[in-house]
Order: structure tokens, then sequence, then C-alpha cells
């Protein structure tokens, strides 16, 4: 088991990691739920996963490194100072305000600036605008092989017309 220091240490480092992504994360989320159309061009879809997925594991080894403050802090041999108890309290502390802060953001970043009887989650809203972007390049390309399709077939009936135009030269001298 590592020293009462070390757990400090790696406490303070993950809660400051935790908090950056955290950021990143909400920044990100109410970036593609505004910008629907740069999506795709931006690999929004992939790093949006990829930074919840951060998020998910720094607060997963916030709660495990907190746990071993606390299995630390009951130790009858080793009994904490008082002021190493008070640091354990707080770490545990803002622990359950960044799980209760990720919550949060996954029902409503906050740019999104929701009521509290939202119902929505941000997951929702995110799903939403990839799944619009996803159906509207669909539909852009539809239309894409339709113009070209439409136009070779316009092509095509010129080179006829220009064709039946020599041959009705052709006869008329």
């Amino acid at each position: 088991m590592a020293d009462y220091e070390s757990l400090h240490r790696q406490c303070r480092t993950l809660e400051s990691l935790f908090d950056t992504k955290l950021t990143s994360y909400s920044r990100l989320a109410s970036t593609i739920t505004r910008n629907q159309d740069d999506v795709e061009a931006g690999g929004s879809r992939e790093r949006w996963k990829d930074v919840e997925g951060e998020v998910e594991d720094l607060l997963e080894k916030l709660r495990e490194t907190n746990d071993e403050l606390l299995a630390l802090s009951n130790n009858p041999d080793t009994p904490p100072s008082q002021s190493m108890s008070r640091a354990i309290q707080r770490h545990g502390e803002v622990y359950q305000d960044y799980a209760k802060e990720l919550r949060r953001t996954k029902v409503c970043p906050v740019s999104m600036l929701c009521e509290p009887s939202s119902h929505y989650t941000l997951q929702t809203n995110v799903q939403h605008a990839l799944d619009k972007v996803n159906l509207l390049s669909g539909v852009r390309n539809d239309i894409e092989a339709y113009k070209s399709s439409a136009a070779d077939s316009l092509l095509a009936e010129r080179g006829r017309i220009d064709s039946s135009h020599s041959m009705t030269d052709q006869i008329l001298e």
C-alpha cells in the first residue's frame, strides 16, 4: 500500500487532470451541438467519445485513490494526523463534487443553459447532432449522385441531338 504523501499527490494530480478534461468535454459537446455542419470535417464524433471515456476513467482513478486514502486513514497501526484527516476528507468532498459535476455536464452542458426540469441529456443532444449530420451528408451524397447522373443523361441526349443535326445537314447537302 502506498504512503499518504504519494496518494495525496496522486489525488491532486488526478483532480487537476479531471477538471481540465471535464472542461474540454463540455466545450466539445457544446461545439458539436452548436456547429452541426462541421462535425464530420473535424472528426468530432470520435473526439467526443474519446474525451468522454477519458473523463470517466479519470473519475474512476480518482475514486480508487480516494478509497486507498480512506483505507490508509482507517489503519489502526498508523493513525493519521488531524491535518491528514482533513485533507483526506477534502479529497473525498472534491471527488463527490466532480462526480456530481460530470453527471450535471452529461445532462446539460454549460453553454446550453438548460432548465432544471430539462429531460434532454448531453449525450442525447450530441447524438442527435451527429445523427443529423450523418443524415444530411447522406442526402448530400444522394443529391450529388443524382446531379451527376442527370448531367450525364443530358450530355448523352445532347450528343444524340448533335448527331441527328449532322445527319440532317448531310442529307440536305
